[in-house]
């Protein structure tokens, strides 16, 4: 029976987990490349949203501006949990983004992210270089709605815009921060600890020149408890030693040198080296429900666990672990001529190298346990960028763009299913069998496993772009702008797969097999905005955005019966927002609420194919989004902060023809699929808020105490396409509380707690496709660091 369950299914949660193998504070933000921004007012943030330093209110768009202050009093240290500042941002368990509802809805790594990532000006290609900590972040800026125009590539649906602080000339500086706590671990008698101790050093070169310096070191413990052995010796084959890594351990290192001379020439050289070994925290997949009559209960059972949406016991006996390395240098030069025009020049290579195996069964038997992957990644890109000056009527920037990269990846996803040895070795399976001469029930072949699939692709892309915006202003207050990126994508594809013998083969061909797709784009932005007075701001744009092509991982057999590897069109956005700023009470209040709609066509989505065992990459939907975007920010009386947004949403599948159906669905096709048309999109609440207020008690002397509270609201989601009803998690709200003491700005401890209450939001919830191919309902998910409650303290020391 347990064979039954598994044989079309494993590659499910293989692919689930293993595909895998990947408002803010007032505060005066720093000066990048683009032209430098005046002083700034009481309360005012300073952004780069347009790739130059302005004042968030003077930028026509919404967007979230988090910066360090946020950072630091939220204790938010990665990516994954940025969505707590930003309401428009949701991400998932494998740390996809997704702004207004729409983010990759794809395990493959080669087909490129619809929300797009920048750090100090360089486009990141791959999720995975954005998967290290921050430290020493000025601000992280989430951009809602396409963003390519001025970013890189393929920001179709958003972009999250990092920021780092630069090494300030003249200065000798530094800052230690220490954060150290424990979070709850759910059915277990233990406590998860951590710690985090970042490292920020500024030193003067030279009187126009500056070194920064920062590190990094963390270490997390899982939530979750394993409560069963994990398995020693090699993963068979390809002869790997089974490792297991229950806490997530993060190395990080990063020097920064900056050049100012009086000419107007400036030179900023950044260099990085992140080393992260992640596992349990990560990949964990527990059962959350199945039916009374599923061989699943008394598994779980005899394991000395229960099934239910509070099961954080770990029951796997093949471990998890990733190690990812991710680094890379960049050198931004630029010239500001006496006439004001600045040209930049901006080169950087990026890589990532991930190895990763990952226990696909999420149980305590030996069905299939390997699902080892190895990615290796490298980007090169340069950009060129004429920047106008700013005391014209006529502004703007033009440049151009290229981007290189390679990506490798090998996959071998195999198991045995339990069974003993005589067995196996037997005909028909023959694994591990003496190849005999003559028919059954002799062994004219050697197996490597019962079932499985294996791979090795290179991807090549290559992309040109030339691009330029332009902002004219008509009269005082009433500007107009408009740009455009001609961009042209090739993207190549080699793939060897089915090296590995087995007797169920799980949805591959073996063969070599190759192709390459090109593609020219024409992106653009028409817009404009009024400020009938310096406080109050009308903006309103129509644009197009863009993402490239790509490939499914692997070659598939079509209705014609010849395997080939099918390419995926480019995806596009036709985006329309409309909005207004404003400032009150000499920007003590600020109030900017934005209206937004964006419609994608050629939508690249993935389903599983259950002929084929596999999952299928295709253009097969047509998105909306719509929504209503609202951020307050309020200093009512010295020392009292509050920042709230929120975003109201509708985001579904305007068409959808072949989305996979759930066991039981009422308007299932004979094939197994269904129109997912008016369907909302996974993870996508209908109403997302989040508040925080800091309080800094007006009192003479050294020591300031102050305190800090955040609330975030997310209502009801479905984490799957279908929309399964097992799938659904009600309204959730979380709560963050600290308080502590300030001597001098120099040093600041604190104690905080972060989810509060302890409510566990899974970050997936899936169907098992194990108990779907036995004809069974059932449902598995995974849990994250934040998804307990978290208490600690934290101390920074700057000087």
């Amino acid at each position: 029976m347990m064979m039954r369950r598994n044989l079309s299914a494993v590659l499910l949660s293989a692919t689930i987990l293993g595909g895998l193998a990947g408002q803010a504070h007032a505060q005066t933000g720093g000066q990048d490349n683009a032209a430098p921004a005046a002083e700034p007012a009481f309360n005012e943030i300073i952004v780069s949203a347009q790739r130059r330093s302005e004042s968030l209110q003077d930028v026509p768009l919404s967007l979230s501006a988090v910066t360090s202050d946020a950072l630091e009093t939220r204790q938010i240290n990665n990516l994954a949990s940025l969505s707590a500042a930003a309401p428009s941002l949701q991400v998932d368990a494998d740390n996809n983004f997704s702004v207004r509802g729409v983010g990759t809805l794809s395990f493959s790594n080669t087909i490129d992210t619809s929300v797009a990532l920048a750090m100090d000006e360089v486009n990141l290609g791959r999720p995975d270089l954005g998967a290290p900590m921050l430290m020493d972040v000025e601000r992280v800026e989430v951009l809602n709605g396409p963003q390519g125009l001025l970013f890189g590539k393929n920001a179709s649906a958003g972009l999250i815009n990092i920021v780092t602080a630069r090494p300030v000339i003249g200065e000798f500086s530094g800052s230690t921060e220490i954060q150290a706590s424990n979070r709850a671990t759910p059915q277990a008698d233990r406590n998860a600890p951590a710690i985090i101790a970042k490292q920020v050093l500024n030193i003067p070169v030279s009187e126009n020149s500056a070194l920064r310096l920062n590190a990094l070191y963390g270490y997390q413990e899982s939530p979750l408890t394993r409560i069963v052995g994990v398995d020693t010796g090699d993963i068979p084959y390809i002869n790997v030693p089974r490792r297991n890594h229950d806490a997530d351990r993060n190395m990080q290192f990063k020097a920064k040198y900056l050049y100012e001379g009086m000419s107007g020439l400036s030179v900023y050289l950044i260099g990085d080296y992140n080393r992260i070994k992640s596992g349990l925290s990560r990949f964990n997949q527990t059962y959350r429900q199945v039916e009374a009559d599923s061989p699943v209960n008394d598994i779980v059972a005899d394991a000395g666990s229960e099934i239910g949406p509070d099961m954080f016991l770990e029951l796997t006996n093949g471990g998890f672990y990733q190690d990812l390395k991710t680094g890379g240098a960049q050198a931004a030069v630029s010239y500001e001529f006496d006439s004001g025009f600045q040209i930049s020049n901006i080169f950087a290579w990026r890589y990532s190298n991930t190895d990763q195996n990952l226990d696909v069964d999420a149980l305590p038997v030996s069905d299939v346990d390997t699902n080892y992957s190895t990615t290796n990644y490298d980007q090169f890109t340069n950009e060129l960028r004429l920047i106008l000056p700013d005391t014209s009527r006529l502004t703007g920037q033009a440049g151009l763009f290229f981007l290189s990269s390679r990506l490798n990846a090998t996959n071998l996803l195999a198991g045995n299913q339990s069974m003993p040895d005589f067995v196996l070795s037997g005909f028909p399976f023959c694994v591990g069998a003496t190849v005999t001469p003559g028919g059954p029930p002799n062994c004219s072949v050697s197996n490597d496993f019962f079932l499985g699939r294996s791979y090795d692709a290179t991807l090549d892309t290559t992309s040109y772009a030339a691009f330029g915006q332009l902002t004219y202003e008509l009269a005082d207050g009433l500007t107009v702008f408009g740009g455009g990126r001609v961009t042209r994508d090739q993207v190549d594809l080699d793939v060897e797969q089915g090296q590995v013998r087995t007797f169920v083969n799980l949805g591959v061909d073996p063969g070599t097999f190759e192709d390459s797709y090109k593609n020219t784009n024409f992106s653009w932005k028409l817009g404009g905005q009024y400020e009938p007075t310096e406080d109050i701001m009308f903006y309103g744009f129509y644009g197009r955005g863009y993402k490239g092509p790509g490939f499914n991982t692997t070659a598939i057999t079509g209705d014609d019966g010849i395997a080939r590897v099918v390419p995926i069109d480019p995806e596009t956005s036709d985006a329309f927002e409309i909005g207004i700023k404003t400032s009150w009470f000499d920007h003590r209040l600020t109030l900017n609420v934005s209206a937004f709609q964006t419609k994608f066509d050629n939508f690249q989505v993935q389903s599983f194919d259950t002929a084929l065992r596999t999952f299928v990459v295709q253009n097969a939907a047509k998105v909306k989004s719509r929504g209503v975007e609202v951020t307050l920010g309020a200093r009512p009386v010295p020392g009292l902060s509050i920042d709230a947004s929120a975003t109201f949403l509708d985001a579904t599948y305007d068409d959808f023809p072949g989305a996979e159906c759930y066991i039981g669905q009422s308007d299932c096709g004979p094939d197994g699929t269904f129109n997912a048309g008016g369907q909302t999109l996974p993870l996508s609440p209908k109403f997302t808020s989040t508040v925080q207020a800091m309080y800094e008690l007006p009192v003479s002397g050294p020591v300031v105490p102050f305190i800090q509270g955040n609330w975030y609201h997310r209502s009801s989601v479905n984490y799957l396409i279908n929309g399964a009803p097992g799938a659904d998690y009600g309204a959730a709200d979380t709560f963050g509380f600290s308080a502590g003491v300030n001597f001098n700005d120099r040093l600041r401890a604190s104690l905080f707690c972060n989810n509060c209450t302890n409510e566990h939001i899974p970050s997936s919830i899936i169907t098992d496709a194990g108990e779907a191919n036995a004809g069974r309902l059932a449902f598995t998910q995974r849990y994250g660091l934040n998804a307990v409650r978290q208490i600690g303290f934290q101390l920074q020391f700057d000087y």
